[in-house]
């Protein structure tokens, strides 16, 4: 996580102002969440629309330059992502269903134990 914290520093410094990241599994988690905690704002698109406009390019360094191009132009449309206070509730709220679900099976085992 030290790399993506001095990424968004080195991009602050350079007058950066905007990141797009692909949408792709899990994996722009991370980097969303950093860069933004670094004070750039961080867009994300959805992969398949930006594969869907005409003239991308088929190498990883060329596919940057063009997002940026892209983003420069204002022709990706960012996804959703919810505000960090939302994130947060929903972050609890997924913890507190797995932590009932983890109890209630715990007394499902004892009971078992105690049945037999």
């Amino acid at each position: 996580m030290g790399a993506v914290r001095a990424l968004g520093r080195q991009l602050k410094a350079g007058g950066i102002e905007i990141v797009t990241l692909e949408s792709t599994s899990d994996y722009w988690r991370i980097w969303f969440f950093v860069l933004e905690a670094c004070g750039l704002a961080v867009q994300l698109v959805n992969a398949s629309q930006a594969k869907n406009l005409p003239g991308r390019p088929k190498t990883d360094k060329l596919d940057a330059q063009w997002l940026a191009r892209l983003t420069e132009l204002g022709l990706l449309r960012a996804s959703f992502v919810p505000p960090k206070p939302i994130r947060d509730l929903r972050d609890y709220t997924r913890m507190r269903t797995r932590l009932v679900q983890e109890r209630t099976r715990c007394w499902q085992r004892l009971e078992k134990l105690l049945e037999a």
